[in-house]
């Protein structure tokens, strides 16, 4: 039986946390939380911050199956990632068999999977998303849950940000940005779009929902979107580029757009700027590692990132369920038709009487 997270599981959650699955790479590596505690801090499922969980407990024969998932809905879009999802496939014990393991974790994910979908849709959500390690086991639980690779991606990593002393910024980063940068306005936003689109394929923009016409397409920054800030690269009054930095409180997250279109010098120039921006915003503070993504379409990026010092940290795939949204609306039904035939009184009026009138 697959219910939603009550006081009563808190047990089970907690058994079950150390040994989850983080589905939702960005909020795992920048904002680490226990999965308990976010089911603490939102009991009530999609209310308050968008949190839902549920908890799997059945009796199957001789076997129990125990687990959960963990869903976030994204700030002003109508779409949720699951954060995490529990036992993982490598920490469950079935009593050191194997194949039972296996077989067990499988029904357990392909269930809870199954079961995030509706309960997305009943609250609006129109799209599910999830990230896991590129050809791990989880890819078959999440094929057969209706979800579908949209794309994959290499994670790349800078051990530790740099740093700023005296308004100077260490090595090679420039103290000030070249001319051609700007800090990201409002305004940018038609830009933003047009290099999202120019450097993304069609099949990536439908599964993000960018073909939509939603508020927010593209998603340039879907997660904690008040922590983002945000460069442009505008020679000669055109947007040729962007680059965007996510200040986390584990990790910070840099982002480059617009990479199919720019020349490697243009890459580097963007990289800089963001680095800089984290270097400055973060000046006093324990030094944090920075990451970036390489999605498999963007290329050029991987020698950029190699080129300050990132190292490839871990290779993901992005999945995505498009779940629809339920409509409630009230419609009208339709009588069956009644028949109605006149009958002629047979009696013949007599004096003083009215005639006969016809009767339905």
């Amino acid at each position: 039986m697959i219910r939603p997270f009550g006081l009563n599981d808190i047990g089970l959650l907690l058994g079950l946390q150390r040994s989850s699955a983080a589905l939702a790479i960005e909020h795992i590596l920048t904002h680490p939380q226990a999965p308990l505690w976010i089911a603490l801090t939102a009991p009530w499922p999609w209310a308050g911050i968008g949190v839902a969980t549920y908890v799997l407990k059945e009796q199957q024969q001789d076997l129990q199956l125990v687990g959960f998932i963990q869903l976030m809905q994204r700030s002003a879009r109508p779409e949720a990632d699951v954060l995490h999802l529990g036992p993982a496939f490598s920490m469950a014990d079935h009593g050191g068999q194997p194949a039972a393991a296996r077989q067990a974790d499988q029904g357990i994910w392909e269930r809870l999977l199954a079961h995030c979908a509706p309960a997305a849709a009943s609250h609006g959500l129109q799209r599910v998303f999830a990230s896991i390690p590129d050809g791990g086991p989880e890819e078959a639980c999440l094929k057969e849950a209706a979800f579908s690779l949209y794309t994959r991606e290499i994670i790349y990593r800078l051990a530790v940000a740099p740093g700023v002393r005296e308004g100077q910024t260490f090595g090679w980063l420039p103290a000030a940005p070249p001319a051609g940068f700007r800090p990201q306005a409002p305004q940018d936003s038609w830009a933003l779009q047009r290099l999202y689109t120019r450097a993304t394929p069609r099949l990536v923009q439908q599964a993000e929902g960018a073909l939509t016409g939603e508020v927010g397409s593209p998603p340039l920054s879907w997660w904690e979107p008040d922590r983002w800030t945000g460069w442009v690269w505008e020679p000669a009054g055109e947007v040729r580029g962007a680059v965007q930095v996510h200040l986390g409180r584990a990790g910070h997250w840099l982002r480059v757009w617009g990479v199919n279109t720019l020349t490697p010098r243009e890459l580097r120039g963007l990289i800089a700027e963001g680095l800089r921006a984290i270097a400055q915003a973060t000046a006093g503070r324990r030094p944090l590692p920075v990451y970036a993504t390489q999605r498999d379409y963007e290329m050029g990026l991987a020698g950029g990132l190699t080129g300050f010092g990132f190292a490839p940290y871990m290779d993901r795939a992005r999945f995505v369920r498009h779940v629809g949204a339920v409509v409630r609306q009230t419609s009208s039904a339709k009588l069956p038709a009644i028949e109605v035939r006149s009958v002629l009184t047979q009696s013949t009026p007599g004096a003083g009487e009215a005639p006969a009138r016809r009767q339905p």
